[in-house]
Parts: C-alpha cells; sequence; structure tokens
C-alpha cells in the first residue's frame, strides 16, 4: 500500500509499517510530541537514525495518502464483516451522524477556514456516521469548519439504503436532504426546523399551521401529545408526519429565558411565532405508524445523543482535538492516524459489547473500554503489527476484563441505549457467527 500510494518509492530508512506504528500507536497527542521525540521514538523502538528535517520532509501528500488508504481498508473490511449485534425488524440500519470541529493554527486558515467574525479562523470539521444496531461506520471524513453539514447531508445521499432509518440533528435535515431519503425509499426521523413553516389539508386548501392556537388548545384541554398529517412547503413539497409534545411551563420559562437573552445580544425581539413553538417539541418523520408511532418517537429520537458521546471519547480519552502549529500534511497525518486507532478501538469494543450482551445480557461503558485500549496501545500494536500476540486471547482478555471493568452503570433512572432500541422497536439479538 506504501508503494501504490508513492510514500515508499525504494528501499529506504523508513517503510509504511514503521510509519504507521510510528504515528498510530504513540498515544502521545500533537500537542506534546515534537519532531525529536519521533525520531527519538524511531532510534529506540526501531534502530533507526534519521534527522528532524529528514522525518519532517516525509510528512507530505504521499504519506497523507498512505495513511487515508489505510484506513479506508480498514473501513471496508468492517463494512464486509458478518458480526451482527441487533437485528431489527424494521429497519435495515439505523444511521446517526454529527459532526466535530475543533479549532487548528490560524496558519491554515487558507486550508480549513473557520467561522469568521469573532469566531476562530482555523477549524477543522470530521463527520461520522454509523449504523446504531452493528456499529459499522458508514462515512468518515474530514473537512473544513465551513463545508457545513447541510452540504454534507446532500453530498453523501448515495450512502442512503432502502430501508434505512436515519436520525440525525436540524443542520442535516433541510428539504433537499429529506426528499433525497424519501426516494431512496429510507426513512427519517428528526426535529422540524424552527424556520420551516407546515401546511395541511382543510377543505381542499392548504392551511399554515398556528402554533399559537395548538398550544392554547392543548393547555386547555391538557393534551400533552398528538399527531398531524402535514406538508413541508406551501407547494407541497414532502408530506410528513409530525408529531407535537407539549413542554412543561418550567421548560417553556426556561427556553424562552434564553431566547430573550440571545435576542438581545444582537437588537432583536423573540417573534410570536418562536414563543409559540418553545412551548412545543415538534418532530417529523417519513415512515408510516406501523414502523414508528407517536410513542415511541421521542425515544427513539434521544439515541441521536449516543454519536456525542461517541466524540467525548474522541476529545477527552483519544485526545484528538489537541494539536499544536504544524504544517498541513503533518497535522492530516496526525488526525487521520488518531481516526485509524479510533477505529481499531471501535471495532474492538463493538465487538466486545457484542458479547457482552449475548452470554451476559450485560451494557458495555464504551468510555470505560476506550479508556482502557488507549492505555494499552503496546498489546494492540503486538497484535496488528508484528503478530506476538494471538487476536482471539488478547479480545477473550479484553472480555474477561469487560464484563468486571467496563460495565455500564445506570444513572438517574435513565435507559440504556439498548433498552430504548428494544422497548421502540423489534429488536433481537443478532445469531450470526463470530
Amino acid at each position: 500500500m506504501a508503494h501504490n500510494c508513492q510514500f515508499v518509492q525504494r528501499k529506504g530508512k523508513i517503510d509504511g509499517c514503521t510509519f504507521l506504528s510510528l504515528i498510530v500507536f504513540n498515544t502521545n497527542s500533537l500537542l506534546e510530541e515534537s519532531l525529536n521525540d519521533l525520531t527519538i521514538d524511531l532510534q529506540k523502538n526501531y534502530e533507526i537514525a534519521i534527522s528532524k528535517q529528514a522525518l519532517h520532509e516525509r510528512f507530505n501528500k504521499k504519506s497523507v495518502s498512505f495513511i487515508t488508504s489505510a484506513l479506508e481498508k480498514l473501513l471496508n473490511k468492517q463494512l464486509q464483516a458478518k458480526v451482527k449485534f441487533r437485528d431489527c425488524d424494521e429497519f435495515k440500519r439505523f444511521l446517526i451522524k454529527d459532526s466535530v470541529c475543533f479549532q487548528v493554527d490560524e496558519s491554515l486558515v487558507n486550508d480549513y477556514p473557520g467561522s469568521g467574525g469573532s469566531g476562530s479562523k482555523a477549524n477543522v470539521r470530521i463527520q461520522f456516521e454509523y449504523d446504531l444496531l452493528n456499529g459499522r461506520i458508514i462515512d468518515l471524513s474530514l473537512n473544513a469548519f465551513n463545508e457545513q453539514d447541510a452540504k454534507d447531508s446532500t453530498a453523501t445521499l448515495h450512502l442512503v439504503e432502502k430501508g434505512d432509518l436515519i436520525v440525525r440533528d436540524l443542520a442535516y435535515m433541510h428539504l433537499e436532504a429529506l426528499q433525497g431519503i424519501v426516494e431512496k425509499i429510507a426513512y427519517f426521523l428528526c426535529r422540524l426546523n424552527t424556520q420551516r413553516k407546515v401546511y395541511k389539508e382543510q377543505d381542499g386548501q392548504l392551511v399554515e399551521l398556528d402554533f399559537a392556537a395548538i398550544v392554547k388548545f392543548m393547555r386547555k384541554n391538557d393534551i400533552k401529545q398528538y399527531e398531524e398529517q402535514v406538508w413541508l412547503g406551501k407547494k407541497k413539497d414532502l408530506e410528513v408526519r409530525l408529531f407535537l409534545f407539549l413542554m412543561p411551563q418550567s421548560v417553556y420559562n426556561e427556553r424562552l429565558r434564553k431566547a430573550n437573552k440571545n435576542a438581545a445580544k444582537k437588537g432583536h425581539q423573540v417573534s410570536e411565532e418562536y414563543k409559540a413553538r418553545a412551548a412545543l417539541n415538534l418532530f417529523i418523520t417519513s415512515a408510516p405508524a406501523g414502523l414508528i408511532d407517536i410513542d415511541t418517537a421521542w425515544k427513539i429520537y434521544t439515541l441521536r445523543w449516543q454519536i456525542e458521546l461517541t466524540f467525548k471519547i474522541w476529545k477527552s480519552i483519544c485526545k484528538i482535538d489537541k494539536v499544536k502549529k504544524v504544517k498541513k500534511d503533518r497535522l492530516e497525518c496526525y488526525i487521520w492516524a488518531k481516526l485509524l486507532m479510533i477505529v481499531l478501538c471501535w471495532r474492538i469494543v463493538w465487538f466486545t459489547a457484542k458479547l457482552l450482551d449475548q452470554y451476559y445480557q450485560k451494557n458495555l461503558s464504551f468510555f470505560k473500554a476506550f479508556k482502557t485500549l488507549m492505555r494499552d496501545m503496546i498489546r494492540i500494536e503486538q497484535v496488528i503489527s508484528d503478530g506476538t500476540l494471538a487476536p482471539g486471547k488478547f479480545l477473550m482478555d479484553f472480555l474477561q476484563l469487560s464484563r468486571k471493568k467496563h460495565i455500564l452503570e445506570k444513572k438517574n433512572l435513565s435507559n440504556y441505549s439498548v433498552e430504548i432500541l428494544v422497548s421502540s422497536l423489534t429488536i433481537t439479538v443478532g445469531t450470526k457467527s463470530l
């Protein structure tokens, strides 16, 4: 692979395996390690003597291409894997997606422009999507901050398959993306955009929903939730089911307080339309009632927050956002190497989660499991690189450790994600051979 990417063109001091081991299994963050530190590692661990300048030159477009090729191959392998965690009668896949952003040095502003204005001048954005039923990663990409989620939602429509359920936040779910999902004969569940007007048919005409009147009616008749069949757009752009949930007065007051504070900063006033919608939680879906009903829709949507927990692991444990001023190619090598390491650990963790669930009826804490793996990168390297540790032994050792040390603790009577899945959909434990 290194030869194919022209990272290695002739026999030299650093081959592909050495380079990957150096930057993937080195658990130090880019914030701490220097080129001199890396040359010392090469000398100690591989008996390779190389100058800082020579190593600096090895971080180039070809090394970036090599690492991304390695990651792409790893992702393709996990897509082909036959390990099943959960099967679902209603949907083929349960896809959740979001992006994580972090600041990089201002010298990279031309390559990774930030938000502008008073915000940081240079930022990167990593898009991440996976199947909550099986842990398979569907999309993993590195972009500039100003390449927004809305643009990504249409650019990755080709990844959607018939029978998928797409659960994302508002940034991804504009009209074109929603229409594209429906055309794929897939389904979506998302919040209703606060600026999106919705209409219902009444006496043969389209009438805009009056949310102020709806809130008044629900409060007067003590209605906590109900459903409407509505259209997005005055031209009947897309027909959806709208779920309306009346919020407690305390939640409504807090939303208004925050809205008034933000509006005052910008010299605006909160509109009456916003005030009315603030009293409600509004969800839309293209799925029929036989697949998603109003009693399960909100619970299903909360599963989207699993991806936020993933990003917490990336930052607090893997420290993917801890970077310093380096040239573009070295930064990209670092980020892709971190992502490659994350995907390796991701496969181990999901494999362990399946076994714990299937054989011991236990729920794995991904946070605890990742923390242990990051502290044990030497053993993972022994499995991957030099073969001195058998994969089966490593996985079984990690499973037995997880049974005792990595069990998810339930807090505040909240449900586990698996419990929410089981209670909301027809979910069964996968039975395919490991």
